[in-house]
């Protein structure tokens, strides 16, 4: 009698691994297809059981990307308020732990495949500049800020200095930098 398979089950245990693979490997170079299979136990030829190609893994991962961003965000931010809820966003943001650092390796190389599709990078800044933007009234209404704060402007000033630091850190793995657009983007907003 032939196994059954949850094919949707394999996916997510590719597509973890695949996570595994750039984390500790500190890049998408580390995560072949070999390497996976391996990683896996399993031969090169059963991962195209599942996907098409590695395009459509680093898809996955890419949206699975989102998902755990997005429930960290909301972990993080769960019960603050104003600049506090500003802040604690930014950091979740920011490629500064390994998970975060590994996410931005995957979250560019998506946007280097993608290019031209403007929907797969536009929909998760705006769930987050969405975040910011009440926040930041937020923090007006609590006289943290300027009552006349320019909250979108600066919204929209967090978020590409975060785009930024996913970039840099992608590119050069220096952790420093996306510590120093971490500390710029939390200056920003208190200076309004």
């Amino acid at each position: 009698m032939p196994k059954i398979v949850d094919h949707e089950e394999r996916r997510q245990q590719i597509v973890d691994a695949f996570l595994t693979l750039v984390e500790r490997g500190r890049g998408l170079d580390a995560a072949s297809s070999r390497a996976l299979a391996a990683q896996l136990g399993v031969s090169n030829s059963l991962l195209w059981r599942y996907f098409d190609d590695m395009d459509a893994i680093v898809e996955r991962a890419y949206r699975e990307v989102v998902a755990r961003t997005n429930a960290r965000i909301e972990r993080g931010i769960a019960g603050r308020r104003g600049l506090d809820a500003v802040h604690a966003l930014i950091d979740e943001l920011m490629p500064v732990t390994s998970v975060s650092q590994a996410e931005a390796r995957i979250v560019v190389a998506y946007w280097a495949a993608k290019v031209r599709d403007r929907r797969s990078y536009v929909e998760p800044h705006n769930c987050w500049r969405v975040k910011l933007v009440d926040f930041l009234e937020q923090a007006c209404e609590l006289g943290e800020v300027a009552d006349d704060c320019p909250v979108q402007v600066l919204a929209d000033a967090v978020v590409d200095i975060v785009d930024n630091a996913q970039v840099e850190f992608a590119m050069s793995e220096d952790e420093h930098t996306a510590l120093a657009a971490r500390d710029l983007a939390r200056a920003i907003v208190r200076l309004h």
